[in-house]
């Protein structure tokens, strides 16, 4: 399960996004429902019953917080366990048998995060920067979504060269200048516990734009000092042709997240379609087909994390990254 993005945390939707009662989406090639228990935490169960394979999301959450079934009316709880059959008396040992694979869930950054396996009951804590940290609700978001492998997406947001020619009308501009000079661009990775910092610039003084990357997803790009200096880019695999782009933002003074979705999405939009215009067209995965130079070394390291990740779980997609 999951094999598009194997035992890794990753945020699956916005908070913003959760509705009263049931909320079905997808996430790294399954169909997944949340929901909230009374005073509770989110939780998150495979969409499916295990009776007949209907999808639980279009059943409906009960005053105990157990989704029932719109079928037969089955009733599982948050961790999935088989409450009641309606019209059959069980015994407690015939229905403790009966179960909905759960997914860990948490309320972080301003989205849903789940961790993409269901045997795993207590998995690691998620590694956030401190630009991430706080109360969940005090962050913003926005998001697109591309049709494209979500690996390219993250190769995008890591990648140093594309400004220059892809964004040459907006934030590359003043690259784009130097690359038409004759400039040689240096990109440094940095291996760290929780990923990779890169360092990319010209010449000889290693000044320049840093980029951090954390496993599995999400891109720190630093435009600035302090916390509203950092935009979080993540690249949310929906499906093997399908990833949600998520910005987040910590919200300022004042501003609620719907608020500062919507004054977000005209700046974002601007910079993100550029990319989606060319990430749409590249086909797939990332593979090893493809001619990397050195200005490609974060997404070579990248691409090296990704092999070794599929390479760890037999059942993963058959896909073979340079």
């Amino acid at each position: 399960m999951f094999d598009l993005c194997p035992r890794q945390w990753t945020p699956a939707l916005p908070l913003t996004e959760l509705r009263p009662g049931l909320t079905a989406f997808e996430a790294a090639g399954e169909r997944l429902v949340a929901f909230r228990e009374p005073g509770g935490p989110y939780r998150v169960l495979l969409d499916r019953c295990p009776h007949r394979q209907a999808a639980l999301s279009l059943g409906e959450l009960t005053p105990e917080g157990h989704v029932q079934c719109r079928y037969h009316g089955w009733r599982f709880d948050g961790a999935g366990a088989c409450q009641r059959v309606p019209l059959n008396d069980l015994t407690p040992a015939a229905l403790a048998r009966i179960r909905v694979p759960s997914v860990p869930a948490r309320a972080l950054a301003g989205a849903l995060w789940i961790y993409t396996a269901t045997d795993v009951a207590d998995p690691p804590d998620p590694q956030l920067p401190a630009s991430l940290e706080g109360d969940p609700e005090r962050f913003g978001t926005y998001s697109q979504h591309w049709r494209a492998h979500w690996t390219r997406a993250v190769e995008n947001f890591i990648d140093f060269a594309h400004p220059s020619y892809l964004h040459r009308d907006t934030i590359g501009a003043y690259t784009h200048h130097y690359a038409e000079g004759g400039a040689v661009a240096t990109c440094e990775v940095e291996a760290t516990p929780w990923g990779f910092r890169t360092l990319n610039y010209f010449g000889s003084r290693r000044q320049g734009f840093r980029v951090d990357w954390y496993r599995p997803n999400l891109s720190v790009l630093h435009f600035g000092a302090g916390n509203e200096g950092k935009l979080h880019v993540f690249s949310i695999p929906l499906n093997a042709t399908q990833t949600r782009v998520m910005t987040v933002r910590r919200l300022p003074p004042g501003y609620d997240a719907a608020a500062w979705t919507a004054q977000r999405a005209a700046v974002d939009n601007t910079i993100l379609d550029e990319d989606r215009f060319i990430v749409e067209s590249q086909p797939g995965a990332v593979n090893e087909d493809e001619i990397s130079v050195a200005t490609d070394a974060p997404c070579v390291t990248f691409r090296r994390w990704w092999r070794e990740l599929l390479r760890d779980q037999p059942s993963a997609t058959p896909a073979a990254p340079a």
